[in-house]
């Protein structure tokens, strides 16, 4: 009677195990980037960076840094994020419609408050761009924080598709540039 008692309640859990769901930080960090993220350089280093940094304006990215000897544009961008302002927050403060609140002591007793109306979380992404050794890559993260800096996600995105599109952009602005 025991046996096959142990056994049901094995089956029982294993099958809830079996049923977890999938958790999207979970991710593999060190994987290697996607076969699209990485090509062969081609021409010349500097028309090439010119292409990237052009190419990635034209997605709305902000160039923070370029070096033709690396083969360097690295730059980012941020979008707000309606509706994910839903989090759950540290257990330290307290908020509400009315603001935030809350006590300190440092040589004495403290009382703060402060009041803010509305903001959205916003999604910063940032992108390198890099040459060394004949081949290029692209390596892309996201971030999600919320007004007061709090960090609601955080994750690599290497989007094949995202390097594939940043690719074709930037060939195509070579050969405009090796044309005219």
């Amino acid at each position: 009677m025991m046996k096959p008692l142990l056994l049901v309640v094995a089956l029982g859990l294993g099958g809830c195990q079996s049923l977890a769901s999938y958790d999207p930080l979970g991710r593999d960090v060190a994987s290697p980037l996607p076969e699209a993220c990485q090509w062969a350089a081609e021409g010349d280093a500097k028309a090439r960076v010119r292409a990237v940094a052009d190419a990635l304006e034209a997605q709305g990215y902000r160039i923070e840094q370029t070096e033709v000897a690396l083969g360097l544009v690295s730059a980012e961008r941020t979008q707000a994020q309606p509706g994910l302002g839903a989090v759950d927050r540290p257990p330290w403060g307290r908020s509400g419609f009315w603001g935030y609140y809350g006590m300190g002591s440092r040589h004495g007793y403290s009382l703060g408050y402060s009041q803010r109306f509305g903001g959205d979380p916003v999604r910063l992404q940032r992108v390198s761009v890099v040459a060394v050794e004949d081949i290029v890559r692209v390596t892309r993260d996201s971030r999600v924080v919320d007004v007061d800096g709090y960090l609601i996600d955080a994750r690599p995105d290497n989007s094949a598709a995202f390097c594939a599109a940043l690719h074709d952009d930037i060939d195509a602005r070579m050969r405009e540039e090796s044309t005219s």
